[in-house]
């Protein structure tokens, strides 16, 4: 066997199998990992292409290792390259490369349980992963990253696994439901802003998944860039695509630099922030239409071990 059953049923997972009977056993969600990435970016002027070189980590404290992680992307990346151990794949309808521990060990005394192995390349706690890197044309700005954690799954019969993935939602859903998020730099085609979080805690700041009430976010202006251009009505924040109090927002100097800031209201449930997520994603479009997208990183609050899944 040399490519973990992970990767082919997480693309199994997007087509979204539905079959639900019996209850099964659910996995821990697999949220339990400290991703930390690092990146370089370079140019040549020969190619006009820029190649983009990512360092995955996993915090020593993680109680899980690190078994996917996908970037996103502006248009099509070329000369995807893959770590030892990993594979690659590009989720097309919305630009996503995605990486996979697929090599395992080759046991040949190994008896097949129907279960999924564990990458031999997983990113254990406290270790590092280099080697994950791409080219495109299109110029740096932030970009969301994803990171999922190992779970060990056993498939005993086809009507089992079936009722796993509409049971097991927190831990075998849509990948992009479950993974961690966080932010990174990577190819955009948007103009990239400067935001605050509840302008003007410091980074990370802190956010608790189950707040109730509203979360302030400030789009800020700079000598090149005026906040007042942006379309409150146009923005979302967050996984769960939270969309401005009554659609509109206000000007105001949050930081004190002398220029008019936008600041708009967030109902907080609907942000739908996770435990263990690293940062918070704010898009929209300035009222000519063009896309602008900016983040900040944040640290969860309110989250224990006893209750990290039912946050998901």
């Amino acid at each position: 066997m040399s490519k973990r059953y992970a990767f082919m049923t997480t693309m199994l997972f997007l087509a979204g199998f539905s079959a639900a009977q019996t209850p099964v056993p659910c996995p821990a969600a697999p949220v339990q990992v400290q991703p930390q990435i690092t990146s370089t970016t370079s140019f040549s002027s020969s190619t006009n292409l820029y190649t983009y070189n990512y360092t995955l980590a996993n915090g020593a404290g993680a109680n899980q290792e690190i078994s996917d992680l996908a970037i996103d992307v502006a248009g099509a990346p070329s000369k995807v390259q893959s770590p030892h151990g990993w594979s690659h794949g590009l989720f097309k309808k919305r630009s996503t490369i995605h990486w996979a521990a697929t090599l395992v060990a080759d046991d040949p005394n190994a008896v097949d349980d129907s279960s999924i192995p564990p990458g031999v390349a997983q990113i254990k706690p406290g270790t590092s992963v280099s080697g994950f890197s791409f080219q495109s044309p299109k110029p740096p700005g932030p970009v969301k990253f994803f990171a999922r954690g190992y779970v060990h799954v056993l498939f005993d019969t086809e009507v089992n696994a079936e009722n796993a993935l509409t049971d097991c939602a927190a831990s075998l859903g849509n990948f992009f439901n479950v993974a961690l998020v966080g932010t990174t730099t990577g190819p955009v085609n948007f103009i990239p802003v400067a935001i605050a979080i509840k302008p003007m805690a410091p980074a990370p700041v802190p956010i608790n998944p189950r707040d109730k009430g509203v979360t302030p976010v400030a789009i800020l202006s700079t000598p090149s860039f005026d906040a007042g251009t942006v379309d409150p009505a146009s923005l979302t924040f967050g996984t769960g695509g939270a969309t401005p109090l009554n659609g509109k927002g206000h000007l105001e100097d949050v930081n004190n630099d002398g220029l008019p800031d936008l600041v708009v209201q967030f109902p907080s449930p609907r942000i739908g922030a996770r435990c263990n997520d690293t940062a918070l994603f704010l898009t929209g479009a300035t009222f000519a239409g063009t896309p602008i997208q900016g983040s900040e990183t944040i640290q969860t609050v309110g989250c224990n071990s006893q209750n990290l899944a039912s946050s998901q």
